[in-house]
């Protein structure tokens, strides 16, 4: 059979035209509202657990002032530090005292969570379409992975032999390709790929999590008994204030296991959402439950803050 010189460049120019098509559909924008909520729920959630952190760590140091000024056995000296040949230092009464042990963690899981308003603020902007170069985006997720090792390196973590970071190498090599590409397929690839990783680093900060839950209990054991003691020997208007004292005691153990407990479910709330950043682009319509779930862990983190500080007030 014979093609006409016509037919032939109407042919070609039918599948230039699906050609078109395929590569617009593979290329066409994603949705950015998920990325949004996700970004947003993590900024939320540093907020809450550094607020939500620093009345623990009032209460905490509080406590250790009001036992040590109080106890016969203390010493002034207790209360020094040894300064190191650098900028290190030591306490030498040898165990720090528990409130240092909250700044800490404190100090560690806003470092952490940073790494995650991060991933998550990059992550929007690559849906959004913002531009953004190959290289500045290389060397954003390499200070995000460096941050991390850094402040799991800090604070001596149990981290797996190969290490920890927020983004894997894979899942960068394939940002990487969405950037210079546009291809859905990429940016899939890309989350997926990193998925390991935001469930390793959400194990890590809540065994952080669940040691400090621990120090806390023993902590809570340490504070009562002499306040035990007292009541004891005490009668009438002084068992009263041992009741009172005991009694703000225990709001402060509860408010603080409260804290922790919602820190918790925020971080295992993180791989989830993750999770369905993916499936958002695979099925538009799917419902994004661990992104919803995340935002309002933080919201109730919020929440907790703002009740905490009422009754200090």
């Amino acid at each position: 059979m014979i093609i006409s010189s016509k037919s032939s460049r109407e042919f070609c120019l039918i599948l230039f035209v699906i050609s078109s098509i395929l590569i617009l559909s593979c290329a066409s924008k994603v949705n950015p509202d998920p990325y949004k909520k996700f970004a947003n729920s993590a900024i939320e959630a540093q907020e809450g657990i550094d607020q939500a952190m620093s009345v623990t760590f009032d209460w905490t140091k509080a406590g250790f002032i009001e036992g040590f000024s109080s106890n016969p056995e203390s010493k002034f000296s207790e209360l020094l530090i040894e300064p190191g040949s650098g900028f290190e230092w030591t306490w030498v009464r040898g165990e720090p005292p528990i409130y240092v042990d909250v700044a800490n963690a404190r100090g560690a899981l806003y470092n952490l969570n940073t790494a995650f308003v991060g991933y998550a603020n990059l992550l929007a902007k690559l849906a959004g379409n913002e531009i953004i170069s190959v290289d500045t985006f290389d060397q954003m997720a390499k200070d995000m992975n460096s941050n991390v090792r850094d402040g799991a390196k800090a604070l001596n973590l149990n981290v797996p032999a190969e290490g920890i970071a927020i983004f894997s190498l894979a899942a960068i090599e394939a940002f990487k390709l969405y950037i210079e590409n546009k291809r859905q397929e990429y940016l899939i690839n890309g989350i997926t790929d990193n998925q390991q990783n935001i469930e390793d680093l959400s194990v890590l900060v809540i065994s952080l999590i669940n040691t400090m839950r621990i120090s806390i209990a023993g902590y809570y054991e340490s504070r009562y008994e002499p306040i035990r003691v007292a009541w004891n020997s005490s009668t009438g208007e002084k068992r009263q204030k041992q009741t009172e004292k005991m009694l703000n005691l225990n709001q402060q153990y509860s408010d603080t296991i409260r804290t922790l407990q919602e820190l918790e479910k925020t971080y295992a709330a993180f791989p989830k959402a993750n999770a369905d950043l993916a499936k958002a682009i695979e099925n538009p319509g799917l419902s994004v439950d661990g992104i919803q779930e995340l935002y309002s862990s933080a919201k109730r983190l919020h929440r907790l803050y703002k009740e905490l500080k009422k009754e200090e007030e």
